[in-house]
This record gives C-alpha cells, sequence and structure tokens, in this order.
C-alpha cells in the first residue's frame, strides 16, 4: 500500500454508521486501487465476503494507514463500524444470508413465501445441503491463489444471484456444486442421488474430460513411454511427501494437484520433468484443444439455467487476475472471444456486458 497515503481523522460523528461517513468512500475507492475491484457500498454491505475483505484492509490500515487524532474518534471509527456490520447483518454465517437473500429475491418478491412456509422450506433444504456438501468437501482444495476453492463456488452463486438476469434455485445449486464432478469424481454418485438427474446431468455437463480422452490410440503410441515416465515420477514425488509429511495423509485423503508435487521436486527430479513436458507438449496443446472444441463449442444448445451458471463461472474467472500471468489472461480473454461472446450476444445480453468489462480490464492491466 505504499501509493496510499497517510490519513489523520480529526473528526468522526458518533452516531452515523460507517458507510454515511466521506472516511468510508475514500477508503472504499483505495480498496478498489489496490485490489483492482469494483465493489460498490452496496456490494461491501450486502456480500459476508466483500465485507470481511474490506473489515480486514481497514485493520491492515489502521495505525499503517490511518491514524486518529484522539482515542474517543477512534472508539467512534469501531463503534460505527460495528454498528454497519450488525445493521446489515454481517454476524450472520453466511449461509444464512445468502439464505434469507435467496428467500426474499427469488421467492417472496415473486410469490409472498416466506421462510415460514413449509413449501418453501422444502424447496430451500436443497439449497442448505449443497452450500454445507460443497464447504466440506472442497474445505481442503485451494485456487492458484491459495483462495478456498470454495470461494470461487460462492462467487459464481453471487455472480448469479446480484448481476444476472433471471436467477432461479437450480442455477443457484447448479453454480453451487458445478466444480465437483471434475475436481472430486469421487461425489459424482453423491450429487445425483441427493438432487437428482436434472441437476447432476448439468454438473455433469460443466465438468471438463482428462486431456488423455482426447489423444488418439495412435498418438498415444508415441507419447505413452513419456506418460508412464511422468506417472512413475509424481508418485515417487508423493510418496516422499507423505514420509515428510505423514500427518497431511495425501494419498488417502485428498487429490494431489501436479503444481504441488512439482514444487516438492529436487533439481535432478525437476531436469527430468522438464525434459517430459516438452516431449508431452504437443500432444497436451491438441488435446486441449480438442477438449475445448468439445466443451465449449456446443455452448448455444444448452439450456439457460447451465448457460447461465456457465457465463457467472467465466464471470469470475475473468475477475480473478490476481495470481495469474499475462500469457494466462490473454488465453482466457481470446477463450472468452473464440466461444462465450457471440453466444452470449443472443442468449444473455447482461451477462455479455460483464464479460465484456472484465475483457477491457484485462487487456488494460496486462496491456494487449
Amino acid at each position: 500500500m505504499k501509493n496510499f497515503p497517510k490519513t489523520t481523522v480529526k473528526v468522526l460523528p458518533a452516531d452515523l454508521n460507517m458507510e454515511n461517513t466521506p472516511l468510508f468512500y475514500s477508503l472504499l475507492g483505495k480498496f478498489n486501487e489496490i485490489y483492482d475491484s469494483s465493489l460498490s457500498t452496496v456490494n461491501i454491505l450486502t456480500s459476508r465476503s466483500s465485507f470481511l475483505a474490506f473489515y480486514d484492509f481497514l485493520f491492515l490500515c489502521h495505525g499503517e494507514k490511518i491514524e486518529f487524532a484522539n482515542f474517543e474518534i477512534k472508539k467512534n471509527f469501531m463503534r460505527s463500524l460495528n454498528r454497519s456490520r450488525e445493521i446489515h447483518r454481517q454476524n450472520l454465517r453466511s449461509m444464512e444470508r445468502f439464505y434469507d437473500e435467496i428467500v426474499r429475491e427469488l421467492f417472496y418478491k415473486k410469490t409472498k413465501l416466506t421462510k415460514a412456509d413449509e413449501e418453501l422450506k422444502t424447496k430451500m433444504y436443497y439449497f442448505e445441503q449443497a452450500y454445507s456438501l460443497m464447504k466440506l468437501v472442497f474445505k481442503d482444495e485451494k485456487r492458484d491463489s491459495w483462495e478456498r476453492y470454495f470461494e470461487h463456488l460462492k462467487w459464481v452463486m453471487e455472480i448469479l444471484l446480484r448481476e444476472m438476469d433471471k436467477p432461479n434455485l437450480n442455477k443457484i445449486i447448479i453454480a453451487l456444486l458445478h466444480d465437483v464432478q471434475e475436481d472430486l469424481p469421487e461425489y459424482a454418485d453423491v450429487v445425483r442421488k441427493l438432487y437428482g438427474d436434472y441437476i447432476a446431468d448439468w454438473v455433469n455437463a460443466l465438468s471438463k474430460k482428462p486431456r488423455e480422452q482426447y489423444i488418439t490410440d495412435q498418438e498415444k503410441e508415441v507419447c505413452w513411454k513419456y506418460i508412464e515416465m511422468k506417472k512413475e515420477l509424481l508418485w515417487d514425488v508423493a510418496k516422499k511427501i507423505t514420509e515428510k509429511y505423514p500427518e497431511k495423509e495425501f494419498m488417502n485423503t485428498k487429490k494431489i494437484k501436479e503444481k504441488e508435487l512439482v514444487d516438492n521436486m529436487n533439481e535432478e527430479q525437476l531436469v527430468i520433468y522438464n525434459f517430459i513436458e516438452k516431449k508431452l507438449k504437443p500432444f497436451a496443446d491438441i488435446a486441449k484443444q480438442r477438449r475445448n472444441e468439445d466443451y465449449f463449442g456446443h455452448l448455444d444448445n444448452l439450456c439457460d439455467d447451465y448457460l447461465d451458471v456457465k457465463f457467472a463461472d467465466r464471470i469470475h474467472n475473468l475477475r480473478d487476475r490476481k495470481w495469474i500471468d499475462r500469457d494466462k489472461a490473454i488465453r482466457k480473454v481470446e477463450e472468452t472471444e473464440q466461444y462465450f461472446l457471440h453466444v452470449a450476444l443472443k442468449r444473455n445480453r447482461k451477462a455479455y456486458d460483464l464479460m465484456m468489462v472484465e475483457i477491457k480490464k484485462t487487456r488494460e492491466e496486462f496491456d494487449f
């Protein structure tokens, strides 16, 4: 935060909520600048994840970038912040807040159903179940940014609920479940048993198949030797990790990501790994191209529930730019332009507009 000038707060009325003070807007502007976001006051006050991120930011600023003229002003600052937290129900667990918002926006406004109605309780049970199950099964999973993977599922759900047109409960549930088949296939049968064929089929459709399935038998004959060498190398590294950190129980409790294994290789293993990757790259590139054609090439044939989840997922992936390099940013934008934009323009103009905003920001940030 070196570009953030130090601020001295000389006046802060005791009876104002934090969002009604000039200090709040100044800090929100600086938060958006530093974290390359465009959150509004409403975003901050109605999203628990956004509120907590901003809350952490305030305490990071406190002492380092914000000084208070006296103790009373500092006390008013804390009191107004906590008052806003209470008023906007940020003391609730995240699931409870989403539950209330879904009931209000998707049901009460249209049908006058409330949380007390048994019909609605039955419907919302599936939301509670999906939210809790995904939070549990993804508890050890992290994105490249080391953020909890579950946060991505919540962001996709939030985009559907708050930014896109015609949200419904099916879309919300599919958004929460959309990566389980691909990342944790052992739970696929559980999803089908709990949510039925409609939800399970679309969750399956949202999941990419392994690249190996897109290599022909003839190509496998050429590259098989290197695939086996790579498997053996990764297995040796995994065993070493397990021996070194037995409490992690890598082999039994989670799918080990290749990046994690590469990070634990010694110099000799890295040389071998890079040699294998160089030999396999032409096959990996063509397999990826075929998979993309299979996965993205038929978007316009999909039902709205699935398609809108896919759009929301793409929007969040475009927004999550903090931990990607320029090459990956270019690939993500080109992929979006090739497969998504023409479909979104025809089927969901709001999704199209949101993607265009993120494409523009990505091009400006990475200068391409």
